[in-house]
């Protein structure tokens, strides 16, 4: 782990807290960037889902024999 000097908007980092459940600068840090990546990998889970309906993957969801490949 590398430690870092950084600036913190102190109103900023008061919202982040309260929007954590966290106490600290450090925990509030670690959380938001946890989020951050977890909502990040959420945002490309859903573009591949979309991808994969418009490119044919609703037809192979209506189709009652090729579904159960789907969920496979």
């Amino acid at each position: 782990m590398t430690k870092r000097l950084i600036e913190i908007d102190d109103e900023l980092l008061e919202s982040a807290k309260a929007a954590l459940g966290t106490s600290g600068v450090s925990d509030t840090v670690r959380a938001a960037l946890s989020s951050a990546t977890s909502a990040a990998a959420i945002a490309a889970a859903r573009v591949r889902h979309i991808e994969w309906l418009t490119s044919g993957g609703a037809e192979e969801m209506a189709d009652k024999n090729r579904r159960g490949d789907v969920w496979r």
